[in-house]
């Protein structure tokens, strides 16, 4: 009778294998090379920790130049005497001012298109066209490869 991979020559399946490994190339595993001590007995070197007063002169010395480099310039006494009411502290640009204002801006926007557009927008309008030119012609070549192959097979 032939014996099966899976099964024995009585039909049951093959012996549960030793409990060493044949393996030659993982050598002699025995416990007599292992250490007696357990883990949690093995001496542990402690880490020298910095001096707190080290690192506190550190911080304050790091907070010091933080502060210097942060420091508001010197103030100016304010130009008009503040006033009770909340809203009158602010004044606002009389109405001739802003219709100036608004003109200038008009006629700057309405003055010449062309040459507001910065050269930065011409090149990126240039690369989108490219992109769109050598995107048809590839579908213009995917396309009529699909249809040769089609007319190929059921032509």
């Amino acid at each position: 009778m032939a014996e099966n991979s899976v099964t024995g020559v009585d039909g049951t399946y093959e012996p549960v294998p030793p409990p060493w490994l044949s393996d030659p190339l993982s050598g002699l595993v025995t416990g007599a090379n292992l250490p007696s001590q357990r883990r949690d007995e093995l001496p542990m070197v402690k880490p020298d920790l910095p001096d707190p007063d080290d690192i506190r002169a550190a911080v304050e010395a790091a907070l010091e130049a933080e502060e210097e480099q942060s420091a508001p310039p010197p103030q100016t006494p304010p130009q008009q005497p503040p006033s009770t009411t909340p809203g009158l502290l602010r004044q606002w640009p009389a109405a001739a001012a802003v219709a100036r204002g608004l003109r200038a801006t008009k006629d700057r926007i309405t003055a010449a298109p062309a040459e507001r557009r910065p050269a930065g927008m011409r090149s990126g309008m240039a690369v989108v066209v490219v992109i769109v030119l050598v995107t048809v012609v590839i579908l213009y070549f995917v396309i009529t490869s699909l249809v040769n192959t089609f007319s190929q097979l059921f032509g």
